[in-house]
C-alpha cells in the first residue's frame, strides 16, 4: 500500500513539472492599459511599434519592456564631442534610461499641454535599410526618427529631436524581441537635436 502511495505520489510531481517545462509561456502585458496598444514583439517592427505607443501613452513600464536588461544607449560621437562637457552620455544603461524616460514623463505631465499632444514618437523606416525579411536570434532595424515631449527646450513641438536610430535588436528563446542596444545619429543634414541630446539634458 506504501508503495502504491509514494508511486503515485512521484508520478504526480512528473505529470506537474512536465507542464511546467513544456507548456509555452504566454507573455502577460507589462502593465495592462486599455488606453496603450501593446502587442507581443514576435517581429523587431513590433517592438518598434510597441515603443512608440508606450512614449506617447507616457507608460515607462511599457517602454522599457521593449528593452532587453542589457540595454545600451550609444550617443552619436559628434554630440559626444559638441554636448559632452555639459551632458553625460556614458555608461547609458538600462537604469539610466529607465531613469531619464521617468524625468522626461514627469515633465511632459507638468507641461500643460492636452494629453493628446504631451508626446509624440514618429519612426519611419529607411529605404536603403530595409528591415530583413525573417531575422533569427539578432537584427539591426534602420528608423529615421521626429520626438516630442512637450515643453521641452530640446524636443518640443517648436523644434522635434530628429536623428537617425540603428536598433539591435535580440530574440529570446520564446521569439519575443526586444532592443538591446539603440546606437543614435545626427546624419549631416541635419540641424535639430538628436535625441540623445533631447534626453541627455533630463539625466
Amino acid at each position: 500500500m506504501k508503495i502504491l502511495l509514494i508511486l503515485s505520489t512521484v508520478s504526480a510531481m512528473l505529470l506537474i513539472a512536465s507542464c511546467s517545462f513544456f507548456d509555452p509561456r504566454n507573455p502577460q502585458y507589462p502593465n495592462p492599459d486599455d488606453d496603450i496598444p501593446w502587442y507581443q514583439p514576435y517581429a523587431p517592427s513590433t517592438v518598434v511599434l510597441n515603443l512608440s505607443n508606450s512614449f506617447k501613452g507616457r507608460s515607462i513600464s511599457m517602454f522599457m519592456a521593449c528593452c532587453d536588461s542589457s540595454y545600451m544607449f550609444l550617443a552619436d560621437d559628434v554630440d559626444i564631442a559638441e554636448f559632452g562637457a555639459s551632458w553625460d552620455f556614458s555608461n547609458w544603461d538600462y537604469e539610466v534610461e529607465q531613469n531619464t524616460v521617468l524625468n522626461i514623463f514627469a515633465a511632459v505631465e507638468g507641461s500643460g499641454f492636452p494629453d493628446s499632444t504631451k508626446a509624440s514618437f514618429i519612426m519611419n523606416t529607411v529605404a536603403e535599410h530595409p528591415d530583413p525579411a525573417a531575422p533569427s536570434d539578432s537584427a539591426e532595424i534602420y528608423r529615421d526618427y521626429e520626438i516630442v515631449a512637450a515643453g521641452s527646450e530640446y524636443c518640443g513641438w517648436d523644434n522635434p529631436a530628429r536623428g537617425r536610430v540603428i536598433f539591435l535588436m535580440i530574440e529570446d528563446n520564446y521569439g519575443l524581441w526586444s532592443i538591446k542596444k539603440w546606437f543614435d545619429y545626427r546624419p549631416e543634414d541635419y540641424t535639430e537635436y538628436t535625441w540623445g541630446v533631447a534626453k541627455a539634458t533630463y539625466r
